[in-house]
């Protein structure tokens, strides 16, 4: 059994009555979260997580690949290629490196959007997804000026 990464106690009961967000059933966005080491899910996301990891093993490797290549992606746009305004569309659960914090660590001035239409990625990214004062993040695409000049999918 793993460690309890939840937030708070797991209470499906009482936190889907305050949140309106279904702690009792598995979240794709959260089992994510799980397989990236993250923090952000509960006991049921950790036993879907792993019962999908009995089929496919590599799953973990998948992910936390995944989120590597975004972050070099990110760190070329904004460093090499010069790109100061990013789309980052699919959002999921905020976690280390997300694209601001790569994308300001190069240039501070960056600007970020993010795009997702989950309730409770949604929620989190509320909380979580803050910015440096030079540059921005957020979820309103007047943030940006003109069109973004690179579109992430993460």
């Amino acid at each position: 059994m793993t460690e309890d990464h939840s937030p708070g106690q797991d209470q499906p009961e009482q936190e889907t009555a305050r949140t309106g967000i279904d702690t009792a059933v598995p979240h794709s966005a959260r089992i994510w979260n799980y397989w990236l080491g993250g923090k952000d899910n509960y006991a049921v996301d950790r036993q879907a997580g792993d019962q999908y990891r009995e089929i496919f093993p590599g799953i973990t490797v998948v992910a936390r690949t995944s989120r590597g290549f975004l972050t070099r992606a990110v760190r070329y746009l904004a460093g090499e290629a010069g790109i100061r305004q990013f789309l980052d569309i699919g959002t999921g659960l905020p976690t280390a490196d997300n694209t601001h914090q790569v994308a300001q660590r190069v240039a501070p001035e960056s600007k970020i959007v993010y795009v997702d239409n989950d309730p409770l990625v949604l929620a989190h990214a509320r909380a979580l997804l803050t910015s440096r004062l030079e540059g921005a993040a957020g979820r309103d695409l007047r943030l940006l000026r003109g069109r973004p000049e690179a579109v992430i999918n993460s």
